[in-house]
């Protein structure tokens, strides 16, 4: 326990004085190995091979690639216009909009910023011309965002999946229902704040003729069509992950180009922010493999599995106090970093208490985007003040944000009680 401290300072300092998180894990790692054995640092190469050449990991760049084309390709707009339309005469109309677009655009895109800032683009000047809650309108993009991380394709997921060696089909599989599940609480909770409080989302007069619900379909119809790509692709076992990550790429190139939207500057802009994200991606996994390599080395993540295992209290409670732990972590360090630093220690724990790896998945991923809205570091709160930072501050994100902090907690305990919900829809092809 005592290395364990002291490997967590040699991460801890660095990080609070600005080094960055992947030099900081591998630094840290590389130094507690030469203190153990110098001939060592050879297995740590290895480490790094083995997972810069994982097979799963070339479906990241593939995935941002097709996010960054149909963000750029205006498909973001059109589709939330679309999606309003047939959404408004329900209570809390547009703000339905926004969990809606949120969740199907994450469908396409796998990032929660990315879905976050592309939603938000299109809704809040139409939400603050109608004069929706403020609150509620940051709140719900916010939180909407989120399902970037959790609805399939999630980026985190794919990082679980090669860092564990667990099935990335039944990890994208096993958050399909969880992701519609947390879309549907969000959408709950708005409708009864517009049933109680109808000034904070007014309803728009009258419904929309059949005739413009059947034009808006022309907008819905790309994303719909390389959602089913995706998913049909990877329910029914017709390609591997990385392959349909590699269809999405030409299915939104094609699309691009039909609309006159396969500009040089989009398929630029594009190609430049995947390198640049997956470039700093990588190097955070690489960095963590090595400190996890460390922790192997030195054998402090079988101690602590083994202690904590041992105790004598309920499992439950043990994994209660692993949710909370990362609540706590998830304030302070990113998403991504946050899952890698901690996986070589919590992974052990978690199987040896006989929990399912893949429904373990589904929570962290949870996990996760609670850390994505919740203060200091939440990213997403940032990526919505940033839109308008004039007239937007962080203080009025974060407020709006929080009732969706408790709800994706109910999420966790309806999974936690019901481990159904991610396993069922695997168990039926796997």
């Amino acid at each position: 326990m005592t290395t364990l401290l002291l490997m967590g300072l040699t991460v801890l300092l660095p990080l609070v004085i600005g080094v960055p998180i992947a030099v900081t894990l591998g630094g840290s790692g590389l130094l507690w190995i030469a203190l153990l054995d110098p001939n060592l640092l050879r297995g740590a190469g290895h480490a790094v091979w083995n997972t810069a050449e994982n097979y799963v990991l070339i479906s990241i760049p593939l995935f941002i690639l097709m996010g960054e084309l149909i963000e750029r390709a205006n498909f973001a707009n059109r589709f939330y216009d679309a999606v309003s339309l047939w959404l408004r005469p329900i209570p809390g109309g547009l703000l339905h909009a926004n969990i809606a677009a949120c969740s199907l655009f994450s469908a396409v895109s796998g990032s929660s910023v990315a879905t976050a800032a592309t939603i938000g683009k299109a809704a809040i000047p139409n939400l603050e011309r109608l004069r929706y809650d403020r609150r509620l309108t940051l709140g719900s993009l916010a939180a909407g965002g989120t399902l970037g991380i959790l609805i399939p394709p999630s980026i985190p997921l794919i990082i679980y999946a090669a860092l564990v060696e667990v099935s990335l089909g039944r990890l994208v599989v096993a958050a399909i229902i969880p992701g519609i599940m947390m879309a549907l609480i969000f959408s709950g909770y708005l409708w009864i704040v517009a049933w109680r409080r109808p000034e904070a989302a007014p309803r728009l007069g009258g419904r929309p003729d059949a005739a413009a619900l059947l034009r808006s379909l022309g907008a819905m119809l790309p994303l719909f069509f390389i959602i089913a790509i995706i998913l049909c692709g990877i329910y029914f076992g017709w390609a591997t992950t990385t392959e349909v990550a590699a269809l999405g790429v030409v299915a939104a190139a094609g699309l691009a180009l039909l609309q006159g939207q396969l500009t040089w500057p989009v398929v630029r802009d594009s190609v430049v922010a995947t390198v640049r994200f997956t470039a700093m991606l990588l190097l955070v996994i690489i960095g963590a493999q090595i400190f996890s390599f460390a922790i192997f080395s030195w054998g402090v993540n079988y101690e602590i599995s083994d202690w904590i295992t041992g105790l004598p209290y309920p499992r439950l409670a043990i994994l209660g106090v692993i949710v909370a732990i990362y609540l706590i972590l998830g304030m302070f360090i990113d998403s991504i970093s946050m899952m890698v630093l901690t996986l070589s220690v919590v992974y052990p724990v978690i199987t040896g208490l006989d929990y399912d790896p893949v429904w373990f998945g589904i929570i962290l991923v949870i996990l996760l985007e609670i850390g994505l809205i919740t203060p200091p570091v939440g990213m997403n709160l940032y990526t919505i003040q940033a839109l308008d930072p004039v007239r937007i501050s962080l203080g009025e994100v974060t407020r709006g944000a929080l009732p969706f902090v408790l709800l994706l907690l109910a999420g966790i305990a309806l999974l936690i009680a019901f481990p159904g919900i991610a396993l069922w829809l695997p168990s039926l092809m796997f």
